[in-house]
């Protein structure tokens, strides 16, 4: 299950002072293993909701031991983002932080994290190899300046895009209806949709024609379908950025989403999109389509990761996914685009930082790096293999088992029992692994985007794929974006909300709110973000 919004439970409560050892030896790390001993650190793990007890994962406890340390975790399940700041603003964090940093972190709070590029070469094996094979990932983990101060995962058997929009097949086959492929077909779709009792349950009112999570730009948003209206997204479209013949832009102020945004304020006026969509949580984005509790289809189309995870084991083969639709509106014939996601779902950055208070850096280094070796790294994806979520089949060879709970499917489950894809790893391309069905099922859903995607190369000559992961900032830049970007947000976002409910003119409305775009500051943005983007294809 592919996780849009951090969701978090408890409250970061733990500090590092209190369990350090054997403070003010320079090896002392070293020492203390040899002897018997362990090296006691403390770690944080920022956590999905799903996730078990970090104590509970017998893969940690095996590379603890290996690594000659141990470790007290404290696991985080909600509010990291809004309580972090008061956290490192006080220098109280923990030795080890996984999942816990971003790269305005490491310029804010300057040195409350340690510099690892010596202590790769002296004690991260695993770590130098995922560089040296995958050059990418050293790129993601380097500031502006050269320096690193977090670790990045790298999971190259991920597929191209996040984002399928499934129909209810179903529901099409007993109403007579063809596979919607334009945006004026998918409209009266959804309108049949709304007019028949297509769950044959009796009640002509339960049906909801579509569904979507998340506000604007988000992976399972409305906006997942902007690529239709020629507009090259990469990576979800955070903020709304792209690039478009060599040019950084932001679709928000196009008037392209104009238009894009007045077809799904007419739809939703006609009752077609849940009108609780925008304030639903995932978890009920999720419930719903699932069905009611006698089992009956509820949602019409909406958008998700995986059959199974999405619709559950007694929906999913109803659902098939929709090929990336076309506007058709207007007399306006534009380029079809689909969400290209690849280095977003494969690669991330700051997966795993060390504090720069830590007294026992060799050991907390050489600890780091075990995630990072072959067999390790599958666990911290799929799961254990002490805990049975995976086996060994042979050399470099893995088989990710069925749940061990019959009533989860195999995406809830990975969340269930590992840190999963919010955790630091290095996912070999040589490595085999017999992947779950719904993996399975990911990559055979996504063939039907295949040839829309390739449209947007991965290589940086190519003017409309914009890196964001491995653009570099200065100090100033990140602080003026980080002011500006959250202003622009305030406006785009709830003007987004007010347009889609009809509570606000889109037309009426647009020339100011372009201008107020401009003046919270996205032309700055656009200029640093521009020379960021110059940069790199320079390389």
């Amino acid at each position: 299950m592919k996780i849009v919004k951090k969701m978090y439970l408890a409250a970061f409560m733990l500090t590092c002072a209190s369990v350090l050892l054997s403070c003010g030896k320079k090896d002392s790390g070293s020492a203390s293993a040899s002897s018997g001993g362990k090296v006691k650190l403390t770690g944080v793990f920022v956590s999905h909701p799903l996730t078990k007890s970090i104590d509970e994962m017998k893969w940690i406890k095996e590379i603890e031991e290996a690594a000659g340390v141990s470790i007290q975790w404290e696991q985080i399940y909600s509010d990291w983002d809004t309580t972090k700041s008061t956290r490192f603003a006080s220098g109280d964090i923990p030795d080890i932080l996984i999942n816990a940093t971003n790269n305005a972190d490491y310029a804010t709070y300057k040195g409350l994290f340690q510099e690892l590029t010596d202590l790769i070469k002296s004690d991260a094996p695993n770590v130098q190899t995922m560089f040296r094979e995958e050059p990418d990932t050293e790129v993601l983990s380097k500031t502006q300046e050269g320096e690193i101060y977090s670790l990045p995962k790298f999971q190259g058997k991920w597929p191209y895009t996040n984002t399928v929009l499934f129909i209810n097949q179903t529901w099409l086959d007993k109403l007579g209806l063809k596979m919607p492929t334009t945006f004026s077909e998918l409209h009266s779709v959804l309108l049949a949709f709304k007019k028949n009792d297509c769950n044959g349950n009796g009640n002509p009112n339960d049906e909801i024609p579509m569904d979507f999570n998340g506000w604007f730009g988000g992976a399972y948003s409305l906006t997942c379908l902007i690529g239709g209206m020629g507009i090259p997204v990469t990576n979800w479209g955070w903020d709304a950025y792209y690039a478009e013949n060599g040019t950084v832009k932001n679709y928000a102020v196009d008037p392209r989403y104009r238009d894009f945004m007045k077809y799904w304020r007419d739809l939703y006026a006609e009752g077609l999109i849940n009108e609780n969509a925008i304030t639903n949580d995932y978890s009920a984005f999720q419930s719903l389509s699932r069905g009611d509790e006698n089992g009956n289809a509820l949602v019409g189309c909406v958008f998700g990761w995986e059959e199974t995870d999405k619709f559950g084991p007694s929906l999913y083969s109803q659902y098939k996914p929709v090929p990336a639709l076309k506007y058709d509106l207007n007399g306006k014939n534009y380029e079809v685009y689909w969400n290209n996601d690849y280095t977003g779902l494969n690669l991330d950055a700051n997966r795993i930082a060390m504090s720069a208070k830590c007294k026992n850096k060799q050991a907390a280094m050489r600890f780091m790096d075990k995630f990072y070796d072959a067999e390790v790294s599958v666990q911290v994806l799929f799961g254990g293999i002490s805990d049975g979520c995976v086996s060994k089949v042979g050399d470099n060879h893995y088989k990710v088992e069925a749940p061990l709970n019959p009533d989860t499917d195999a995406g809830t489950w990975k969340w269930t029992s590992t840190m999963a894809d919010w955790g630091p790893m290095y996912i070999r391309r040589a490595t085999q692994i017999d992947m779950a069905q719904d993996m399975e099922n990911a990559v055979n859903e996504r063939k039907i985007y295949q040839s829309v995607l390739d449209k947007i190369q991965t290589n940086a000559s190519d003017g409309n794929y914009y890196p964001q992961a491995f653009m570099k900032y200065s100090t100033e830049d990140t602080n003026t974006m980080a002011v500006d970007q959250a202003n622009i947000n305030n406006i785009t976002y709830n003007y987004w909300s007010l347009w889609l409910t009809g509570q606000q003119d889109i037309d009426a409305d647009w020339d100011n709110y372009v201008k107020q775009v401009d003046n919270a500051g996205l032309p700055e943005v656009l200029a640093i973000r521009q020379k960021a983007f110059n940069t790199y294809r320079g390389k």
